[in-house]
């Protein structure tokens, strides 16, 4: 289906569904853009590559930058704790259909779209999660398989750690790939117990770490082996390490030496690394 009719459509089901008083989508040139009160969403896709061979991208990650930037006085604030559940749930779903379309062009390389779902929007949906989305995944000619779930852990939700790997387990059962990103600022505590043990209670398909995860990596021997601790977890399990935030050779570096097997980050985009036709089948299971 045409780009332009996917916008109609998914306007009519958001002002339909969700009450929408005026169509949340619109077409710019040849990018999506979305409006959700003094929110203005794009997207950025960033691709992913394969570590071992980098001219290989086997997906891209999708972030949002407001297209108009914000004065001071209409700024677009960020999501605060004191958001109703209702508009966090509003607000991802439209996000991540605002990445969906925008990936279109590129889908055709069969790769991965990696897609962030706010934990407050899965504690706020009580069942069925992903069955919205998989319906406009579907509309667009996708399969979940293709759409990782990327779900952020942070010592915020240490509390709702059972709920939230219930939930994310709902995500897989529906066919979607999943990703768990650790909050690179958490504390001692939350590594040497929260990290490891959500990883032994669910194995995602992907871990993903910023490089500011290892921001001490060689000054500092407790905080070496903390991490080495949770690396050699992640090894231990049928899962892929990805490392994004390189943006310097010595982030590269510290990739090889981390053994990635997925790499992301503007150094390789600079460097202009070409990108043949990837074969998915050679690289991700």
């Amino acid at each position: 289906m045409p780009l332009q009719q996917l916008v109609e459509y998914f306007n009519q089901r958001f002002t339909e569904a969700q009450g929408f008083k005026e169509p949340p989508l619109r077409l710019n040139g040849t990018r999506v853009e979305g409006r959700f009160g003094n929110y203005r969403i794009g997207s950025i896709l960033q691709p992913v590559r394969l570590a071992a061979s980098l001219p290989i991208v086997i997906g891209h990650d999708a972030s949002s930058f407001i297209p108009d930037v914000p004065t001071e006085s209409n700024p677009a604030p960020p999501i605060s704790a004191s958001d109703a559940s209702e508009d966090i749930v509003n607000l991802d779903r439209l996000t991540r259909t605002v990445h969906m379309l925008n990936y279109l062009p590129v889908s055709h390389n069969d790769g991965h779209l990696f897609l962030h779902v706010h934990p407050r929007h899965v504690l706020a949906v009580k069942k069925d999660h992903g069955a919205y989305f998989e319906e406009i995944i579907r509309r667009c000619g996708l399969s979940t398989r293709r759409v990782v779930i990327t779900l952020q852990v942070s010592p915020v939700y240490d509390r709702h750690l059972v709920l939230l790997l219930e939930r994310l387990r709902n995500y897989r059962d529906r066919g979607y790939s999943t990703a768990i990103k650790f909050d690179d600022r958490a504390g001692v505590g939350f590594l040497e117990r929260y990290c490891i043990e959500f990883l032994y209670r669910f194995t995602p398909d992907f871990v993903r770490f910023e490089t500011r995860f290892f921001p001490r990596l060689t000054r500092d021997a407790a905080n070496y082996r903390r991490r080495s601790s949770l690396l050699i977890a992640i090894r231990r399990l049928d899962t892929q390490l990805m490392i994004e935030g390189i943006h310097s050779e010595a982030d590269a570096e510290l990739a090889k030496l981390l053994q990635a097997d997925l790499v992301k980050g503007s150094y390789y985009e600079r460097h202009a690394v070409r990108t043949p036709k990837p074969s998915l089948a050679d690289c991700v299971d």
